[in-house]
């Protein structure tokens, strides 16, 4: 065997311990090391005093785990921008009043499982998550005890449940007049 087989076998295992301390993914610790290994083939530093070659190999190990790190922060960073760009985009889309086929779709069985609705249930959601009332103001608007909004707005959802789509009617939960017009 040649110096550098010993040297591969002697450093190997503490080197890929040494870069796990640093990089969390194993996959990356090996190509960390592998790097170093092949880069002191390259330069034939592996024919030097042994104790040099090891502060070598720590060190370098140290560095490529150091400049991994720093990378990974950059991707991030970049991801991150390019994460709030695309909720700009979103949101500019939104502002434009334009609806994806799905947001039309969704309001359509919203719109639907309303109308089949008792006209009773059909005004109370239609106050409540369409003009943003509160169960108080309804029953001042309409002349009824809170406790009858209550109710019939327990019943309606309930009855919009059993016909919608989970998340259809989950939309229609978290409605307060979105400054849509659905009717």
């Amino acid at each position: 065997m040649n110096d550098f087989d010993n040297l591969f076998r002697k450093y190997h295992k503490r080197l890929l311990l040494y870069s796990m301390k640093y990089v969390e993914s194993e996959s990356e610790a090996l190509d960390i090391v592998q790097n170093i290994f092949v880069a002191i083939w390259e330069n034939g530093k592996y024919k030097q005093n042994d104790e040099l070659v090891k502060a070598y190999l720590f060190s370098a190990v140290k560095n490529s785990c150091l400049n991994y790190l720093k990378h990974l922060k950059v991707v991030k960073k970049f991801e991150n921008e390019i994460s709030i760009q695309l909720l700009e985009m979103e949101a500019v889309h939104y502002q434009s009043g334009e609806r994806s086929l799905i947001e039309q779709e969704n309001l359509k069985q919203i719109n639907d499982s309303i109308d089949s609705l008792p006209d009773i249930y059909k005004e109370i959601i239609f106050l409540s998550r369409f003009e943003g009332l509160k169960n108080q103001e309804i029953a001042k608007k309409l002349n009824i005890p809170l406790r009858t909004v209550e109710t019939r707005i327990f019943r309606a959802l309930s009855t919009l449940k059993e016909k919608m789509l989970k998340k259809t009617f989950f939309i229609l939960l978290n409605m307060n007049f979105l400054g849509e017009n659905v009717k």
